[in-house]
């Protein structure tokens, strides 16, 4: 019998594509468990809703420092051993310090830490595509997505953990678990993955420089990131979809549990739904859009991200099956948008700049996200439907960047 395109590509795999993507689930399970809880388990803790936006943004905050080093840092240490070093500075240590949280300040000093992920982050990138065949990559990014959302299916253990115990012992448990899990999946990317060729060259060129020399050249790449009409829309469209994304992540369980009423165990099975929609997408659906252009299916999905968020504005207290409709919306809205909107960048991105340049638009992007995460927590203080008001207007923004440009993003897939 012939193997489903999407699974043969798994077995098809080779070098640190390959180490990437098979480790990913010791990163993606844990994340999964206690993802859903976070914004619940800070105000389990006595945090206001403002202060839960100030923990967001502090996030971003560093995340935006932390990307503006990140090309001169992977240029400089490798990509492997940045990975190593910042995924343990940024995940390990930070996991630990919300296993033992007591207060606002514990979740300011993880948000702190947890910000360096955005270095590893395009270290990891760099491991993950550079080696590989131009004509892989949106299919290694389908791998990475499926993988995502096939770990989500371990959700379901931590509500039952929560629904057992309630939600604080519960979520500390969650966070020392990913602490050993992600620090294993950390150790073994590094002894199974090899320095990039690109890397070797990099780290050959920057040998002996500092790393603010090695900045020297970012205004050189900024003029070019800014000269091209195809970057500046990605870097639109990066920055809409992390502020929407922060805002989802953050304040749902609240609005959930607060305002309608919703038992906080079940914030653990919405991830299931939203999962099985998108590997139904990745296995299914690919093959019957092939007619459709990446605008067209872009605008589809962001017309159901406006459709998923008016379901949630409406939905009465006390009643799942809005939820549910609304979780369904979204799960199709980011299947249609973000492998699209990730391959984007990657194929625009001149390889023998990848991390410089992938450092700049995370920089550029985060810095217009990093007021939302406040925004939306004293939106979210005064009526906790208006972070979702607001993030449906920066959904219209969205709708409105894609539909204005036909020409840049009418190719096939």
């Amino acid at each position: 019998m012939k193997k489903h395109p999407l699974i043969q590509s798994i077995f098809d795999l080779r070098g640190n594509s390959r180490a990437c993507v098979y480790t990913e689930p010791l990163w993606a399970i844990p994340n999964n468990l206690f993802t859903p809880f976070a914004s619940v388990y800070m105000a389990a803790l006595l945090l206001s809703d403002r202060q839960i936006g100030i923990v967001a943004s502090t996030s971003l905050l560093f995340r935006a420092l932390a990307a503006m080093f990140s090309g001169a840092i992977t240029d400089k240490l490798g990509r492997r051993a940045t990975a190593l070093i910042f995924d343990l500075c940024a995940w390990s240590v930070p996991c630990l310090l919300w296993a033992f949280s007591q207060n606002f300040w514990w979740f300011m000093i993880a948000a702190s830490l947890n910000g360096l992920w955005q270095v590893t982050d395009n270290a990891w990138t760099c491991l993950l595509v550079e080696d590989a065949e131009k004509s892989a990559i949106v299919k290694i990014y389908s791998l990475i997505h499926l993988g995502g959302q096939l770990s989500v299916f371990f959700a379901p253990l931590s509500g039952i953990l929560v629904n057992r115990l309630s939600i604080v012992p519960a979520v500390r448990i969650l966070y020392l678990f990913s602490f050993l899990s992600m620090t294993a999946k950390f150790i073994i990317l590094f002894a199974y993955s090899k320095e990039t060729q690109v890397g070797i060259i990099r780290k050959r060129e920057t040998s002996g420089a500092s790393i603010f020399k090695i900045m020297s050249g970012y205004g050189h790449i900024f003029r070019r990131v800014f000269a091209s009409s195809e970057m500046v829309l990605a870097l639109a469209l990066f920055a809409i979809f992390n502020i929407s994304a922060m805002i989802i992540n953050n304040f749902f369980g609240l609005y959930t549990t607060g305002s309608l009423m919703l038992q906080e165990h079940f914030l653990a099975y919405f991830p299931v739904l939203r999962s099985l929609v998108i590997v139904i997408f990745l296995f299914i659906i690919p093959s019957k859009l092939t007619r459709f252009s990446s605008r067209h299916l872009m605008l589809a999905g962001i017309l159901f991200y406006i459709i998923g968020h008016v379901v949630l504005l409406l939905s009465p207290k006390g009643a799942l099956a809005p939820l549910l409709l609304y979780v369904f919306f979204e799960a199709c809205a980011h299947s249609l948008v973000m492998p699209r909107r990730d391959s984007i960048v990657a194929i625009l991105i001149e390889p023998s700049e990848r991390a410089r340049i992938s450092g700049l638009i995370t920089v550029i992007t985060l810095g217009f996200a990093i007021p939302f995460g406040y925004l939306a927590g004293w939106l979210s203080d005064m009526d906790r439907r208006l972070p979702f008001i607001l993030n449906t207007v920066i959904f219209a923004l969205a709708l409105t960047v894609v539909a204005a440009n036909k020409k840049l993003l009418e190719h096939r897939e």
